[in-house]
């Protein structure tokens, strides 16, 4: 079973990716954090971030660690390789959640001939009846989460998520894509616009 869930899980974030070019990420901060500071990352250490997806493949955690360094390298942020010297720390974790979409149709409107006014048995229009479809549908949804966390005091100072339904892919590159995809969509906002009041 814990197999199932791990191949299941490894393809999460590229199938969660999948319909995120039509959702944006939401994104909460500490105000009171100054992200202006951060010029270098690393991520927290492997052994937590196995702990946190236990269902995750190295795969697809490599995959989610390359889209994150890419994506913050293009942002001007240099990844520091020796332990207690970054300025933030990265981690990310993955979530699902089974779920049910509900939808109830108006399958239209039919004439009952036969069955209402008019001469004699069978004759004559009847009373329109109206006829409605309810369809249960199971889906998983899958979260990306990342965070950025003070160094200093471990606390999370930025977080950013992205959910949505999950899919099958064709072939790989369309989940590595995916994977890609989602982490941009999610740091596009870090680090966040701080306004003075």
């Amino acid at each position: 079973m814990n197999k199932i869930k791990s191949i299941f899980v490894v393809g999460i974030i590229a199938l969660l990716a999948a319909c995120s070019h039509q959702q944006r990420a939401d994104v909460d901060w500490n105000e009171g954090y100054d992200f202006n500071q951060v010029k270098t990352y690393r991520f927290i250490d492997r052994e937590k971030l196995r702990n946190m997806t236990p269902l995750t493949s190295d795969i697809t955690r490599n995959r989610i660690e390359n889209a994150i360094e890419k994506t913050l390298q293009a942002k001007g942020f240099s990844y520091e390789p020796e332990v207690g010297k970054a300025d933030a720390l990265v981690s990310y974790h993955v979530t699902t959640k089974d779920k049910q979409d509900i939808r109830t149709y108006n399958t239209g409107v039919r004439h009952c001939w036969g069955c209402g006014w008019g001469r004699g048995m069978g004759r004559g229009m009847g009373v329109m009846i109206g006829t409605t479809e309810t369809r249960v549908r199971d889906y998983t949804e899958g979260t990306l989460i990342i965070d950025i966390l003070d160094p200093k005091t471990n606390e999370s100072v930025w977080r950013g998520f992205l959910s949505a339904r999950i899919t099958d892919f064709k072939n790989q590159q369309d989940r590595i894509d995916a994977i890609y995809h989602a982490v941009r969509t999610i740091l596009a906002q870090y680090p966040p616009e701080q306004t003075t009041r």
